[in-house]
């Protein structure tokens, strides 16, 4: 059966708390997948990296096609706020005295420095957002977007800490595209503002696409109260 775009909800069901911001698009979490799907898995890798100089198909249809505002038909985390709680954490490195032993100075003697460099001692706060549930709205291809998700088991940032765990996806048909404009008419998504007619939501500098810490990318958008 031909895979077609067709109007979505897409829900994730939570473990963890969430480090991110109030946001949360998805269509990053899927432009990432693809990228993960083509080039493997990363251990690690860093801002303007080798992902972006793939181009990988998201199955999601395009708003404002072949202009630089071009954007996916994808809404961020709905209702605003999504969150039932907030908090803090903190991560912490710490050399363990007990394995000392264990270091390698060639055969010298030498000192393990904690205030600096490779074994340097870090108590940094992390800040959550807690939800049973995360929705958003899109208009894409549920087959394929099916395939990205099953291999999603965190969203988010700090995942390798056990942040944003998702213990469940479930994909709907929709009987309305809520990508941009939602029950209402309030607004899903950041949009340019000559695309705002409806004179919805508040205004901040924002990505308007994947990778959505890219300069590039960068815009005055409408955004969702």
């Amino acid at each position: 059966m031909h895979d077609e775009y067709e109007p979505l909800k897409i829900t994730a069901t939570m473990r963890t708390g969430v480090v991110s911001d109030q946001w949360l698009p998805l269509d990053a979490i899927l432009f990432y997948q693809a990228h993960r799907l083509v080039l493997g898995p990363e251990i690690i890798s860093k801002p303007g990296g080798n992902a972006t100089s793939h181009k990988v198909s998201v199955p999601l249809k395009c708003i404002n096609s072949g202009t630089p505002d071009w954007f996916f038909a994808c809404s961020w985390a709905y209702p605003q706020p999504w969150w039932v709680a907030e908090g803090s954490d903190n991560w912490n490195k710490r050399f363990d005295n007990d394995l000392s032993d264990l270091i390698d100075f060639g055969k010298r003697r030498g000192k393990v420095i904690i205030e600096e460099a490779q074994y340097k001692s870090y108590h940094v706060p992390i800040y959550y957002r807690v939800a049973l549930f995360i929705e958003w709205y899109c208009v894409g291809k549920r087959r394929r977007i099916k395939e990205l998700l099953s291999t999603v088991t965190h969203v988010g940032k700090k995942t390798s800490q056990g942040w944003g765990r998702v213990s469940d996806w479930s994909i709907e048909s929709w009987p309305d595209d809520w990508s941009c404009y939602g029950p209402g008419g309030e607004l899903m998504r950041g949009i340019p503002l000559a695309m705002n007619t409806r004179r919805a939501g508040d205004t901040i500098s924002y990505g308007i696409r994947p990778s959505y810490y890219r300069t590039e990318n960068n815009r005055i958008l409408a955004v969702p109260r």
